[in-house]
């Protein structure tokens, strides 16, 4: 099994990747998202990777990181979801954000996906609410003086605002909590942080 894989990037397109390896050359294919991650034609890239097997071929998935393989391989035990399926919902949906609203049971948000009907839906969360361990992809711990309660509900405001999970973490990170005193309420937690993204762009 080929766990994991580092090489040249030759080729790029779409969802596909052509990367060599000691001369030689494996097509991978990786969440949409990760493309801009990727390396220029001539540059070093490495994926965490999943090879899927089947009578009449052999592909390859790869992932940036190991959470990102690891919610992949969960919805492949789904019955009814397959590889392209579940690289489809991972290249639409920050894994962060997808492992969330599984956890969360939040079967709105599922069906919004491609290729996910309510049913699907309903059986996605059903097979993985309680196989997810939802803290590997919280946006790192909550920052010194700021309650776990109000550091989820601030990251939850700011994704509905637009941020990825990832992204509402770091500009949190960023929030000079001395100003907003001992016990910060959400609204200036995510008001400060909002300030942070701004300033920063």
């Amino acid at each position: 099994m080929i766990g994991s894989i580092e090489g040249i990037v030759r080729a790029k397109g779409g969802n596909r990747i052509l990367l060599e390896v000691s001369g030689v050359g494996f097509e991978v294919f990786v969440p949409i998202r990760a493309m801009e991650s990727v390396g220029r034609e001539g540059e070093v890239a490495r994926f965490e990777t999943y090879l899927h097997v089947r009578e009449d071929a052999l592909t390859l998935y790869g992932f940036p990181d190991e959470n990102e393989k690891r919610l992949f391989l969960l919805l492949l035990g789904v019955s009814g979801v397959g590889p392209k399926l579940a690289l489809a919902l991972i290249s639409v949906c920050e894994a962060g954000e997808l492992a969330r609203s599984i956890h969360d049971g939040e079967t709105r948000k599922l069906v919004t996906l491609p290729g996910i009907g309510k049913k699907t839906a309903e059986r996605i969360i059903l097979e993985l609410r309680d196989r997810i361990d939802i803290d590997r992809y919280l946006p790192g711990g909550a920052p010194a003086g700021v309650e776990r309660k109000v550091f989820d509900e601030a990251v939850s405001a700011l994704v509905v605002l637009g941020l990825s999970p990832a992204n509402a973490g770091k500009a949190l990170e960023r929030v000079d909590l001395e100003k907003l005193g001992e016990s910060p309420r959400v609204e200036d937690v995510v008001r400060e942080a909002l300030k942070k993204v701004s300033s920063k762009s």
